[in-house]
């Protein structure tokens, strides 16, 4: 099952016209698609949706603490009101440990791309309902092109980042989420292992709901 699409059906007819293909060979013909600017309402509520199954935990970290740097970034980026993650598994598998006091958490079907992207946008869509004008970072390596149109409609309303895009989606690149996915892959060059002495502070904000938002680039 998929979502309508009409525009692309037109966008499709129209890319076979001679008069396109043209044009597109044309030298002096260029195109780059209009950037989205990043759209971040400081002090309201953010929640962070992370399916771990792109996006796992560097081995030898230690879950909570890597929350709280997680944390740490996005208050550093001017996310400044009330943090929340929501966390998505396979089903069957263990949480990691210690995680579910710093997370919410749920499970996800494995191996269905579709499947598990379309229950994370319920999970956002639920959300965004409750809290206008706030923040949503979707970090997922399986957004499909039939979800984007959902994903695009909250866009107007919400301070909205995904850590897959394509260019012509009507949403920021997903470079605006590397503040975030580079953790995963050296996070603060290795210094949250679980031998570390030292507790990094979490830091995070109380804030409410506001409509004043802030572009940033």
């Amino acid at each position: 099952m998929s979502f309508p699409q009409p525009f692309d059906m037109v966008m499709d007819e129209g890319m076979t016209d001679p008069r396109f293909t043209e044009m597109m060979s044309d030298p002096q013909f260029t195109y780059k698609p209009v950037p989205t600017p990043v759209l971040i309402y400081e002090n309201a509520k953010t929640s962070v949706f992370w399916d771990m199954a792109g996006y796992p935990i560097p081995n030898g970290v230690d879950p909570v603490l890597f929350c709280g740097v997680m944390k740490n970034a996005l208050v550093n980026q001017g996310y400044k009101g009330e943090l929340s993650i929501y966390l998505y598994v396979d089903t069957g598998e263990l949480l990691p440990n210690g995680l579910e006091t710093c997370v919410e958490f749920d499970f996800l079907p494995e191996g269905d791309d579709y499947a598990r992207i379309s229950s994370m946008l319920v999970d956002v869509s639920f959300w965004a309902l409750s809290y206008p004008y706030s923040n949503i970072i979707v970090l997922s390596k399986n957004i499909v092109r039939d979800t984007i149109v959902a994903f695009e409609s909250l866009y107007n309303t919400h301070g909205l980042l995904l850590s897959k895009t394509e260019p012509d989606w009507l949403v920021p690149g997903e470079r605006s989420t590397l503040f975030l996915t580079s953790l995963f892959e050296d996070p603060t060059g290795g210094q949250l292992s679980t031998s570390s002495q030292k507790q990094r502070k979490i830091q995070g904000g109380g804030g409410t709901s506001s409509q004043g938002a802030k572009r940033v680039g």
